[in-house]
């Protein structure tokens, strides 16, 4: 009797201690969720940082973003370690800095790099291109984006950018640039369009130069030359602008095959216009002009 009631007692245990398994249900502590949420998202943005593109059989080139900053209200700028791999061996390794462009919309527009105009999208291969467009997609998601005008508008202040002193011979500055890099960022500061483009378009200037320089301003009018030397046939221009206003302009370099036409900007705003054969000529003065209280050239 008493072995059949510690029977008894022993199956009603184990049917007590019995689970459903169908009704087990495991809770994550929020804090621990939150946590796998968190790493999910990182991961996601740490992927998104670097993409692959083919250069060819065999070859393929990593890009791998080591800086994202924010160059302007429509650009930023990202510094990119590229790594080059053939036959799946890494057969070189550099850095190339890009600058991503974007509509009011943050659609991408264009993409360059740093010290050239020309548009990436126009000349990779359709894949290379979706690769820079859904990496340019990423990061404009990723980043506090401001598309007002204000920081445009006041882009132009001589307190934050290099104005180059006056006189700008054209002549010494060429010499200085070829010999001297360090002289010639000091002596002859210049911009890149692709990275400083927001200052011209403060100006209300639509043109797209290789580079560009800020001169004295006369009054309230800001001189500025801008120069194209992506070309076989190289071109200067100065443009005297106030607010979003052109005043005037006016073409003072060429050089092709023919001849070399340059310019010499004296202290008092006088613009001298040369021309010779070539680079060993003397030089002749061609015309002058001088840049008016008015902001117009005559």
């Amino acid at each position: 009797m008493n072995k059949l009631l510690l029977l008894v007692i022993i199956l009603l245990s184990m049917i007590g201690c019995k689970k459903d398994p169908q009704k087990t249900i495991l809770k994550t502590p929020l804090a621990q969720q939150n946590q796998s949420i968190s790493n999910s998202q990182k991961t996601n943005v740490e992927n998104n940082k670097s993409f692959v593109i083919s250069c060819g059989s065999g070859c393929a080139m990593t890009y791998t973003a080591e800086n994202i900053l924010q160059n302007d209200a429509n650009s930023i700028k990202v510094k990119f370690k590229v790594e080059m791999y053939t036959e799946e061996q890494l057969s070189d390794t550099y850095y190339e800095t890009y600058f991503f462009s974007y509509n009011k919309n943050k659609e991408i527009e264009k993409i360059s790099i740093e010290g050239k105009n020309e548009n990436v999208l126009s000349n990779l291969m359709p894949d290379a291109q979706d690769s820079f467009r859904e990496f340019a997609a990423e990061i404009i998601r990723n980043k506090n984006f401001d598309h007002s005008q204000k920081e445009a508008n006041n882009a132009l202040n001589n307190k934050k950018y290099n104005i180059c002193a006056l006189p700008f011979d054209f002549d010494n500055y060429y010499s200085t640039c070829n010999e001297n890099e360090g002289e010639c960022q000091s002596r002859y500061p210049s911009y890149q369009y692709s990275e400083y483009k927001s200052i011209l378009e403060s100006y209300g200037i639509k043109d797209a130069p290789s580079s560009f320089f800020l001169l004295p301003k006369i009054n309230n009018f800001q001189p500025i030359i801008l120069a194209y030397t992506d070309s076989d046939i190289e071109g200067y221009y100065l443009k005297v602008v106030e607010k979003n206003k052109l005043i005037s302009s006016l073409q003072i370099a060429k050089f092709d095959e023919q001849t070399v036409e340059d310019f010499l900007i004296t202290k008092d705003f006088e613009v001298e216009l040369y021309t010779r054969k070539d680079a060993t000529e003397k030089r002749i003065l061609k015309k002058k002009y001088k840049i008016q209280k008015d902001g117009f050239i005559r």
